[in-house]
């Protein structure tokens, strides 16, 4: 059976490594990625989802399903997820569909 793969996206080293650290206990295969992947690496790695850490420094367009994670409240109307409960929790939701 095919692990599913999560890319970890984001400019703070410390909250993508917290964020691979919450998605490797639940085994699945995770790719950390500090900044802005291009293309060619995001087709590489051929994730089944993202998860982007707020803030992302750089313009960025996903077209696959993704999760966002931040851990300082914002004023955008976003659906954030904030703990690994939750993390966790929505992950579930976009990989039942692999």
């Amino acid at each position: 059976m095919e692990r599913h793969r999560i890319m970890v996206i984001g400019s703070n080293v410390r909250t993508v490594q917290r964020v691979s650290s919450y998605c490797l206990k639940k085994s699945l295969e995770v790719f950390p990625y500090y900044g802005i992947p291009n293309n060619e690496e995001v087709t590489l790695f051929a994730p089944h989802v993202f998860v982007l850490c707020l803030p992302i420094l750089g313009d960025f367009r996903i077209f696959q399903p993704y999760i966002l994670w931040s851990e300082q409240p914002t004023d955008e109307d976003l659906s954030l997820v904030t703990t690994p409960t939750e993390l966790y929790t929505r992950l579930q939701e976009f990989l039942s569909y692999y």
